[in-house]
Order: C-alpha cells, then sequence, then structure tokens
C-alpha cells in the first residue's frame, strides 16, 4: 500500500539501510510460523525511523535482522551497500531493559565498549566524559545501576550504546518499561541526541503518539506475518517547537495519530 509520496519502499541512489524483499519463517512443517513477509524498505543517513503494529506484527524481528542477530530466511539486509550478516559495531542496540553491568559503575558501563575494542584509556575517559554530561549522568559516575532510577539506568543504557560512536542506533521498546512523566523526558532526551549527533535511529514502538513526535518516518506492519502497510512522512521531528504537550495537540498530529490508530486497528481486526 503507497503512502503519501506514493511509495512504500522509497528505494534510491541515497539508501542508507536497505531491506530487500526480506522474509522470517521460524520452525518448519505444522509447526513452521511466517513471522515476516515481503519486507522492502529503505532509508537514509539522519532519518528517524519508526516502526508500529499490532502485538505479534514482527518489529522486533525486523530490527533483529538490522542489528544482524537474526538472519533472514530469504531476502538480504544492507548497510551502505553492505549485507549485514552478524553483529557489529556500526550498530549500537538498545532494549527495553537497560541490560546493564550491575558490577561496573557508571562509568564502567559507559566506557565497557570502547574497552573492548582496545582503545587507549585517555581515548576512553573522553569518551565517557563527553556522553554522561551529554546524557546529565556525569555526577554519578561512580555509582552503580542499582542506585539509579530506571529513567537514569535507561540513560545510561542509550549512553552506552553510543560509546562506540555507531552508524545506527536500534532501540527495541527503550520506554516501555518507565512512567508516563519519565517517559516524555526521556523522548525529549533521545530527540536531542538525534539532533546534535545527526544519527540514523530505528525505534521500534507501541506508542503511536511516540512513533509520529519522535519519526522523521512512521512505518506501519501489519499482523503477523509482518508487512509493510504504509509509510508516512512524519514532520513534527524537524520541528524546532520542542514543547510535546504543544505538538501533541496540533490537529494534524491527532489527524495523524488517528490515521495510524486505524490502520493497526483494521490490521488486528481483519
Amino acid at each position: 500500500m503507497p503512502d503519501a509520496s506514493g511509495s512504500v519502499a522509497r528505494v534510491s541512489s541515497e539508501a542508507f539501510v536497505t531491506f530487500d524483499n526480506v522474509g522470517v519463517t521460524y520452525g518448519s512443517g505444522a509447526a513452521r510460523v511466517a513471522a515476516l513477509e515481503n519486507i522492502s524498505l529503505s532509508f537514509r543517513a539522519g532519518d528517524f525511523v519508526s516502526i508500529v503494529g499490532p502485538s505479534g506484527c514482527g518489529k522486533t524481528t525486523l530490527m533483529q535482522t538490522l542489528a544482524g542477530f537474526l538472519k533472514p530466511s530469504h531476502g538480504r539486509v544492507t548497510i551502505e551497500g553492505r549485507t549485514v550478516d552478524g553483529p557489529g559495531a556500526d550498530r549500537g542496540v538498545v532494549f527495553q531493559q537497560p541490560a546493564l553491568f550491575p558490577w561496573l559503575t557508571v562509568a564502567g558501563n559507559a566506557g565497557f565498549g570502547p574497552m573492548l575494542r582496545g582503545a587507549a584509556k585517555s581515548q576512553r575517559t573522553e569518551v565517557v566524559e563527553r556522553n554522561l554530561r551529554m546524557a546529565g549522568l556525569w555526577d554519578f559516575r561512580d555509582r552503580y545501576p542499582y542506585e539509579l532510577s530506571g529513567g537514569m539506568q535507561q540513560r545510561l543504557a542509550i549512553v552506552r550504546a553510543l560509546a562506540n560512536d555507531p552508524k545506527i542506533l536500534l532501540m527495541d521498546e527503550p520506554f516501555g518499561a518507565l512512567d508516563a512523566l519519565t517517559r516524555e523526558q526521556m523522548q525529549e532526551e533521545l530527540h536531542a541526541v538525534w539532533r546534535r549527533t545527526g544519527m540514523t535511529v530505528l525505534l521500534i514502538t507501541h506508542s503511536v503518539e511516540e512513533a509520529i513526535y519522535l519519526g522523521t518516518d512512521v512505518v506501519v506492519m501489519s499482523q503477523r506475518p509482518g508487512r509493510i502497510m504504509e509509510r508516512i512522512a512524519a514532520p513534527f521531528a524537524r520541528r524546532d517547537e520542542r514543547n510535546s504537550r504543544a505538538v501533541k495537540s496540533l490537529p494534524e498530529f491527532v489527524a495523524m495519530r488517528e490515521h495510524v490508530l486505524s490502520l493497526i486497528w483494521r490490521s488486528g481486526h481483519s
């Protein structure tokens, strides 16, 4: 189904990430389950792509093929024309649960990636300080994860993903376990990081409001087997106005939200 620009795939010479007719199937015979089917999608460097859809539609599976955790059953995923065949430092991944190392301090968690890469201590120190200051965690650098609030832990998880200077940040429901106020604060912090770094972001979320507010593009997936129902260009992420309540009350925001919700509703009840 085409989007407002007349295209689902939006494949062009400027494509940075491309899903080329990707399908994922689990099991075989009577136990065979098709999770994704005929996914063709591309986006440019610097885009913020939000993926939404009904539960079980394959959003996380799609992200895992880009992360390199899962190999497609058919088709291929490429970054700058190179096939993704496993995890890599060019992709940072943030999950719903922070998955921090409890035995390391905040600074230790933030510098874990550069340490594994063999970066010099002076370089690690500079990267850790810069990212922790950016996330408002510098004053907590000697604390341990259990001493942080949920929102602070998730900020640290994002910092740890950024420490390797990835080309793409992959986020799977990163704010799903947070209360409403902390979630909105984290949305603002993520948006600020994206604006500052120009990084490409792929966000998996169940929140349609979050997807539209943060994304330059919103991709709506169908019920399993997951297919792309529609891709919608969202203008709100690039606006200078960041009063979230004001933006989310705009008539055009509400109209887009209701359109996306109706797509998901129809898919889940078809």
